[in-house]
């Protein structure tokens, strides 16, 4: 509806009673620039003095205000001689029939509901204002009561108020509820969205399947064949080859079993995403010293010396998180075992909202200059000739943590050795 201009030749003044400073300029912006002179209230209190001292055209009131809240004010001045036929529009939430018993008993005029449309706030006010002549004729009040919401309510406003009240009321109602029936819309869309993307995903994870399926067999098989012949040559024909002869064959092993473990990597990588997490409260301490003891037992000739500090308990899948530990202990025993007197320290402790973990060790360490490629995929620091490894390890980590909801971050100096950290969410 298209709303009026307000008659140039009649002065209209307006009353906003309004504790927020930023709701308030936005108002008196608004109105100012219809046209109308505003006079602006931070509470109640203030805006009923100020209606006495210079009587306005119209009351625009919040409800909630310090010191005298909108009912009050409305109340106040629908009893005051001076003021009662002066009309107010309550600014509310209208979340309940009680909003509109507490406006009915207070005589309130209008309703607007916050957050509120400005077109519909400049078309409640014309509307008013066009009615002003016919409020004032308007004949003498009567008292009615009514219960609302389990409460009783002296009704003591004209006719006029409680039409343009309910009639208001009911105009919001309406809006509440196209809007709502937008929502609707809007969410079914989003769920037809959901739905062809749930699809898709349930695609490309049959197709990951399926390419996981043909890694393994397809072409892990050959890879074996590979190594096996070449062992075989090296066993059964050694006399028969020179020196660089067996050299060659050697590489083509060791080319082979290092494809085989990149294969392998990057499956046990594939697989986290869709591997169903199982989480519980762990023991972290008993956990990390399972999978050093692990490690060890592999590889009895570790000289570096461990030691693993109480560790504060998590919530997580258990298997997940030993891969963790194991990834980042052999990672510390590797890069510290050219190291005189190696040594690995595990420490945790509680931070913020997570619990922090630690594996340092006095090894080789990295430059931070290439921090960015620690956690990738196939990223290595250090060549292979140095030190074995497939450079998957770190990106393990990495997505155990964040199927987790945590964060991994390193600390390191070259030749100083490196300390990497692992925070978990205490609720997970």
């Amino acid at each position: 509806m298209q709303s009026r201009r307000p008659d140039p030749n009649q002065a209209v003044e307006i009353l906003v009673a309004e504790d927020s400073a930023t709701q308030a300029a936005q108002l008196s912006h608004l109105l100012e620039e219809r046209g109308y002179t505003v006079t602006l209230a931070s509470n109640g209190a203030q805006a009923l003095a100020a209606a006495r001292t210079c009587r306005p055209t119209l009351i625009i009131s919040d409800i909630v205000m310090p010191e005298m809240d909108g009912y009050a004010l409305c109340k106040a001045v629908k009893t005051d001689g001076a003021l009662r036929d002066v009309p107010v529009i309550l600014v509310t939430s209208l979340s309940s029939i009680q909003d509109i018993a507490m406006g009915l008993e207070c005589g309130a005029d209008n309703f607007i509901r916050k957050p509120y449309d400005p077109g519909n706030l400049l078309s409640r006010i014309d509307y008013i204002l066009s009615n002003r002549e016919l409020r004032a004729s308007a004949g003498t009040r009567s008292g009615l009561e009514i219960y609302l919401g389990g409460k009783k309510h002296l009704i003591t406003a004209q006719r006029e108020q409680i039409l343009d009240l309910l009639v208001s009321s009911y105009e919001e109602a309406i809006q509440v509820n196209e809007a709502l029936k937008l929502r609707e819309t809007e969410v079914r869309a989003l769920n037809t969205d959901l739905e062809r993307r749930a699809a898709q995903l349930e695609a490309a994870n049959k197709e990951l399947e399926s390419f996981s399926y043909s890694v393994s067999h397809d072409l892990r098989s050959p890879l074996r064949a590979i190594d096996g012949f070449s062992r075989m040559l090296e066993e059964d024909c050694a006399l028969r080859l020179d020196g660089e002869g067996r050299r060659f064959v050697a590489t083509i092993r060791e080319s082979a079993q290092r494809m085989g473990q990149l294969i392998e990597d990057l499956l046990q990588l594939s697989r986290l995403g869709r591997k169903p997490m199982s989480a519980g409260d762990i023991d972290m301490t008993a956990l990390a010293t399972e999978a050093l003891k692990e490690l060890q037992a592999g590889a009895p000739q570790t000289p570096a010396r461990c030691t693993i500090e109480p560790l504060p308990a998590a919530r997580c899948d258990p298997s997940l998180l030993r891969q963790v530990w194991i990834n980042l202990l052999s990672n510390a025993i590797k890069y510290s075992a050219r190291r005189e007197g190696p040594v690995i320290r595990v420490s945790g402790y509680p931070e913020g909202a997570d619990n922090v973990y630690c594996v340092a060790d006095n090894g080789a360490g990295f430059d931070m200059r290439y921090y960015d490629k620690l956690f990738g995929v196939f990223q290595r620091l250090h060549g292979s000739e140095q030190f074995s490894g497939t450079g998957v390890g770190l990106a393990i980590v990495q997505r155990v943590v964040a199927r987790h909801g945590g964060r991994v971050w390193a600390k390191g100096k070259v030749n100083e050795g490196a300390s990497f950290y692992f925070a978990l969410p205490r609720e997970t």
